[in-house]
This record gives C-alpha cells, sequence and structure tokens, in this order.
C-alpha cells in the first residue's frame, strides 16, 4: 500500500527540497525530514488515513528523506545497551518523554545509513590525530597541534567543551568558516577541525554504527535507520546540548575515510536493516516487510496485480511475499 510521510520542520531544513520530491507545494516553512516509519513521534500513514503500524505493526526500521539547508548538530547515537540505560535513567528522573532536555525517547539504538540523492557535505568520525597535528601546524596553529600531541583525540575534545585554554583560530577553511559564521563563539567548531570534512556524490553513503561522532552540513539524501530517535547532541544547536553524555558514549579511535559505495546495489548497514538500490524495471520480491521508494522520474509499480503509475518519491510497504 502507498504510505505517506510524517513531515519534520526543524528550523535547519530548506523549504523546496522535499516538497519538490514529493510533488508538494512549497509552503514557505522550512522541511528537515520527511518519515517512512512507525515511530511515535512521527508515524506514516497509509492512503486510506490508518497508520502504517496497522499494515505492518511497529517497524525495526525507518527510512527518511532529509535535506539539510544549513548544518545539523553535531551528535551522537548511542549503542543499544546505552539506549537502554539512558532511557531507563530518564524516566527514573521523571523526565517527559516529549521533555526538550530527554537524550533518549526510546530504549533503541540508532544505527544509520545516509545515501546521498545530491551532492552532500558532511563532518564525519576522527582523521589520525599525527596527521590531523601535521596539518595544524602546517596552517600555523602551533598552539593547537601541541594540545593535541599532549591530550590525544578524547581530551582535546573534552577540552575543547568544557574547558577554556583552546581558541579557535581566526583563518579557518571555508566549511569551518561557515560553520563559525552560523554558530559564532561555539567550541565545537574545534572539535569539528578534529573531523572527516567529506563530500558525497549522489549514490555515496556514509554507514555510521553508534559512538561516531558525525554532523550533516547540507544536501539532499535518504536514509535508513533502526527504528529509533535518540540523539545527545554536543554543538552547532540550539537544541539541548548534553555534552558530558556526549563524550561518555562517542567513539574516539581514529577512522580511514568514511565514505562508502554500493555493492551490486547492496547498501553496507550497520542496523536491523538493509538497502539495495534497484535500476528501473527490476522486479523485486519482498522476503519481510520492506519500503520501496522511489527516488527519480516517473515509473510504473505492480501494487498485488494492478500497474500504477506514480512520481518519484512515492513510497510503497510491501509485506514478506508480495510481488511488485
Amino acid at each position: 500500500m502507498r504510505i505517506r510521510p510524517a513531515l519534520k520542520n526543524y528550523d535547519w531544513g530548506d523549504t523546496s527540497t522535499i516538497p519538490a520530491l514529493l510533488g508538494m507545494p512549497a509552503s514557505g516553512q522550512p522541511v528537515a525530514e520527511a518519515w517512512f516509519g512507525t515511530h511515535p513521534a512521527g508515524e506514516a500513514t497509509l492512503d486510506d488515513g490508518r497508520p502504517l503500524s496497522a499494515l505492518v505493526g511497529r517497524l525495526p526500521f525507518m527510512v527518511k528523506f532529509i535535506a539539510a539547508g544549513s548544518p545539523l548538530s553535531l551528535q551522537v547515537h548511542p549503542s543499544l545497551a546505552q539506549a537502554r540505560d539512558g532511557f531507563a535513567r530518564e524516566n527514573a528522573a521523571g523526565i517527559a518523554i516529549d521533555d526538550p532536555r530527554r537524550n533518549y525517547r526510546d530504549d533503541s539504538d540508532k544505527p544509520e545509513l545516509l545515501v546521498a540523492l545530491t551532492p552532500f557535505s558532511a563532518l564525519c568520525g576522527f582523521h589520525d590525530p599525527s596527521a590531523t597535528a601535521g596539518w595544524f601546524r602546517a596552517l600555523g596553529w602551533t598552539d593547537l597541534a601541541d594540545a593535541l600531541d599532549k591530550l590525544g583525540i578524547e581530551s582535546f575534545v573534552r577540552e575543547a567543551l568544557t574547558g577554556d585554554t583552546l581558541a579557535v583560530p581566526e583563518r579557518l577553511p571555508a566549511w569551518a568558516a561557515d560553520l563559525r559564521d552560523a554558530h559564532p563563539g561555539d567550541p565545537a567548531i574545534l572539535v569539528a577541525l578534529l573531523m572527516h570534512w567529506v563530500e558525497l556524490a549522489p549514490g555515496e553513503c556514509l554507514a555510521l554504527e553508534a559512538g561516531v561522532l558525525h554532523a550533516y552540513l547540507r544536501g539532499a539524501a535518504v536514509e535508513v535507520m533502526n527504528g529509533s530517535d535518540n540523539v545527545v547532541r554536543a554543538g552547532f544547536t540550539s537544541k539541548h546540548r548534553d555534552r558530558e553524555e556526549l563524550l561518555r558514549i562517542t567513539s574516539f579511535e581514529p577512522v580511514a575515510s568514511p565514505v562508502k559505495r554500493p555493492d551490486n546495489g547492496l547498501y553496507p548497514s550497520t542496523g536491523s536493516y538493509r538497502l539495495v538500490a534497484h535500476p528501473a524495471g527490476s522486479t523485486i520480491r519482498a522476503d519481510q516487510t520492506t519500503i520501496i521508494v522511489t527516488s527519480t522520474g516517473e515509473s510504473h509499480v505492480l501494487v498485488v496485480g494492478e500497474s500504477m503509475k506514480v512520481e518519484r518519491a512515492t513510497a510503497f510497504a510491501a509485506t514478506a511475499g508480495t510481488p511488485h
């Protein structure tokens, strides 16, 4: 059955990308995300008005369109054990589920996969610290280089976020200068300088496991993730920031280039889902509950024996065994 997403009007969204994808008139409001899932914070609906869960039950995953017109927060997602512990801890403290101070809105982990639909820029994971220190010195940032050599990544990040001995350089790369202009005085700029700044081409992806620090900067993408809304933030946002909790659950191990590509259409997965890109004309058979989203042009989708012409970004839910 065709499904309609729940729209999220966060201030970092843009006004045109998701409305254009969904064939909707633009309202002038930013539209940051379109959720195709059963999470209670934004459940999709069926064409007949019923919630998606009436057809498929509670899905363990969620599909989103995301359109970043300005940078998202510097953030990290918890492991399953961390999510369960944090959810129980905040419940015990009497913090309401919809309280903006909440980090843990459910007891699930949130590994996620992002696939670019347009050129997409992001910060993701930490560079090798010795290479970063060398880059700092090449730019004349001797004090930062010395601090990184002395402290290592984790202690440098802690000092940047909670201390007062590190200063943001005056002259920054263009992407970092844009962040500083958008968030003047935010010490998370210093953390961003330790991270991979990447530009994804359409079809390339980031596969984010629990603990990987990241911030999406600009562009449109499809995201697939476990059915969770757990986010711990430390910068680039007016939302609740919990720097101590982020420091506690972040992985500070450096990573190689985080940009990945599909293997025969199958994207790498870090959670309870898989994402496959099928070319036009493909025949697919769902061996479990599946969400299908058309991403480009016009197409015909066979829905229980009926051929339906659909525009781009039309979504369907198929239960196991349904040919389409």
